[in-house]
């Protein structure tokens, strides 16, 4: 019994604290880097007073339009909400969602349990195909784009340059994107065998949802992380004097969100500032040298997180106190 204890205590201290070890070790290395007083500067030389509302509106206006889809979603397979009444539910899951993206989205299937009564396998299956269209939205950009920037091509397939790594990146997706859907749509309804897969409860909306409905949510969020996040980060980097072409932040940013929703660090903060470093700075204009164009980044970056964090804790603790009052009665987490 020993051993197992002490494997349970080494398991739940990587739990709690790797992530802060990774977020710490990250700005060390960032920050010996770009020195401290170099960030400084360029949040100086940066309109903060317009940055800020920017920031902030384009995470309340993508709140509402996340709820949305969401309501859609829920009501595409069978759960009955509305809108009004959706959206205090999806604040709430903002708090969870601040510690990382997948953390919100498990709280968004539990609330929903509650709420409404559903079993937690239904709705962690709705989540669930939640996350795989948002995944494949932040791809579709890539597809959109990527192969209209100068050396990204098909041929560069089997390159060990950059853009081969991100032409292998979208390709492979996308393929597997492609097998899903034969599997579901085609494969598992015409099999005598793979009754696992015919019976597992979380993975129903897979099983029942057509080719349309993938589509069609994955366009509803396209159209949301387009002028939510592409056009407002497009406006917010000119207030620090940095200039990105739009196809290259079309391309890039949508990776960077993927490597910042990793759950392996605190709140994004870390991942996020080395991926906006790796793949946009490269491309930013703007006033001063290399190290200057860095730092701006940089300290956008950062700001930007923060400000769009603070804007979530906001909601979030906003829509808390108008959640449903049937998700606070004693015993409503019992239900299978």
């Amino acid at each position: 019994m020993a051993p197992k204890k002490k494997k349970t205590g080494i398991r739940a201290f990587i739990q709690k604290w790797l992530p802060w070890i990774v977020t710490i070790g990250i700005f060390i290395i960032l920050f010996k880097r770009i020195p401290v007083d170099q960030v400084l500067e360029a949040a100086n030389r940066a309109n903060l007073w317009v940055f800020i509302p920017v920031i902030l509106t384009g995470t309340v206006l993508s709140f509402f339009w996340e709820t949305f889809v969401s309501t859609l979603l829920f009501r595409g397979f069978g759960v009955p909400v509305t809108y009004l009444g959706m959206i205090p539910v999806s604040g709430a899951a903002y708090l969870v969602r601040l510690l990382n993206y997948i953390a919100g989205m498990g709280g968004l299937a539990l609330l929903m349990k509650r709420w409404k009564k559903i079993p937690i396998s239904s709705a962690s299956a709705i989540v669930i195909f939640n996350l795989f269209l948002d995944y494949y939205t932040l791809l579709a950009f890539c597809l959109l784009g990527a192969f209209q920037l100068p050396d990204v091509d098909l041929k560069y397939f089997f390159s060990t340059a950059e853009s081969g790594s991100l032409v292998r990146f979208i390709i492979i997706s996308w393929l597997i994107f492609g097998f899903h859907i034969c599997f579901y749509r085609l494969i598992l309804p015409r099999s005598n065998g793979l009754e696992r897969f015919k019976k597992i409860d979380i993975l129903f909306t897979f099983r029942q949802a057509p080719v349309l409905k993938y589509g069609g949510f994955i366009l509803l969020k396209v159209a949301g992380l387009f002028l939510y996040g592409i056009i407002v980060n497009y406006v917010a980097l000119h207030l620090f004097n940095l200039h990105v072409p739009f196809l290259y932040l079309s391309v890039m940013l949508p990776i960077v969100w993927l490597i910042e929703g990793l759950p392996i660090s605190v709140m994004g903060m870390g991942t996020g500032q080395a991926a906006m470093l790796w793949l946009v700075a490269g491309f930013a204009q703007g006033s001063g040298g290399p190290e200057d164009i860095e730092a701006a980044v940089l300290t956008y970056s950062l700001l930007a997180m923060i400000v769009a964090n603070a804007g979530r804790f906001a909601i979030g603790a906003l829509c808390v106190w108008r959640l449903p009052g049937n998700i606070w009665v004693p015993g409503a987490e019992t239900g299978k």
